[in-house]
């Protein structure tokens, strides 16, 4: 953004015609949630967008500048899967964790989530992991 952070979004694509009040109003309440959560180990929601001209929907957050925890375990350095230290894991694992208690035992009302991946685990560049899609 100019003069602001770098942002990140995710798109929710359909053509117009296909976008029923009930996708409309899970976006609703989506955009009603996000705006609602506060916590260092979640992904900052900054804005959103709703056009109908051209048809969009986005959901805007925070850029995390290291790509997704998947994406650290996953690719290779020279043919060998980059390691974290001890340190770092117990960091990450710990940052998960309480972003799980936010999300499960202090925001009203609790959210459930249906499934935690690492590809849904972003990482910033101090290793402060922020969880971003288990909340859509």
């Amino acid at each position: 953004m100019k003069d602001g952070p770098e942002v990140s979004f995710i798109l929710l694509f359909s053509f117009e015609g296909h976008w029923t009040s009930q996708h409309e109003l899970f976006y609703q309440n989506k955009v009603i949630d996000m705006a609602r959560l506060n916590h260092e180990n979640i992904a900052k929601f900054l804005d959103y967008c709703r056009e109908s001209d051209p048809f969009s929907r986005m959901l805007v957050f925070e850029y995390a500048s290291n790509g997704t925890l998947y994406e650290h375990r996953t690719y290779t350095v020279d043919g060998e899967v980059a390691q974290f230290s001890w340190l770092r894991r117990m960091k990450i694992a710990i940052g998960i964790a309480q972003s799980l208690r936010y999300l499960h035992t202090e925001s009203r009302p609790p959210f459930a989530i249906s499934e935690l991946k690492s590809n849904s685990v972003y990482v910033p560049e101090d290793f402060t992991p922020k969880a971003d899609d288990v909340i859509y």
